[in-house]
């Protein structure tokens, strides 16, 4: 019982005097997961078909203060979605984001925006497609000390798939995502 106190007391105490390095120069590197619900519509000769379905994805991403509370990086994309009316599909796709907190940076609660690019690849049953799209993030990041932050944020992701005839299909999703982000100090 002493200890689990003790425990409480250490772990409120270094919450309530930590800083976050989200200062120029320092390093960022964690992740996000998400799950997502989805709508997509496919158009062939004419002909729209809409599909819903649910999806999870990973993020780990690598990032460099270039000032501070200004980061940039790249982050790889790892998903799986389970359309009702068609094949499973698995992607992944590689791009460049930038992310901006808004608060001063030594708060222990910071809230941020975040825009994204990402180009990759998805399979579903015998066919390949191609595929580039952009996200938009925002959510808050609750830092336990001066290096590990939880992100909890709200994002948008469009994307567009060329498969190799000549039908594309749009994906628009809403998702919530939840991630770890370790700062680096300089």
């Amino acid at each position: 019982m002493k200890t689990t106190k003790l425990f409480f007391i250490l772990t409120l105490f270094s919450l309530l005097t930590s800083n976050a390095q989200i200062t120029k120069c320092n390093w960022m590197v964690g992740g996000t997961g998400n799950f997502s619900s989805y709508e997509s519509i496919y158009k062939s000769n004419g002909n729209e078909i809409t599909n819903k379905g649910i999806g999870i994805n990973i993020s780990p991403n690598i990032g460099y203060f270039l000032a501070d509370k200004f980061v940039i990086g790249t982050s790889l994309s790892i998903g799986y979605t389970k359309p009702k009316e068609s094949d499973n599909s698995f992607g992944y796709g590689i791009g460049p984001y930038a992310r901006y907190y808004f608060l001063n940076v030594d708060r222990q609660v910071n809230f941020f925006t975040e825009v994204n690019y990402i180009f990759g690849e998805t399979k579903s049953g015998d066919n390949k497609s191609k595929s580039n799209g952009y996200g938009l993030k925002a959510g808050s990041v609750f830092f336990f000390n001066s290096s590990v932050g939880l992100e909890v944020s709200l994002d948008y992701n469009s994307s567009k798939l060329i498969p190799n005839n000549s039908d594309n299909s749009t994906y628009n999703n809403l998702q919530i995502g939840l991630g770890f982000q370790i700062h680096l100090e300089k």
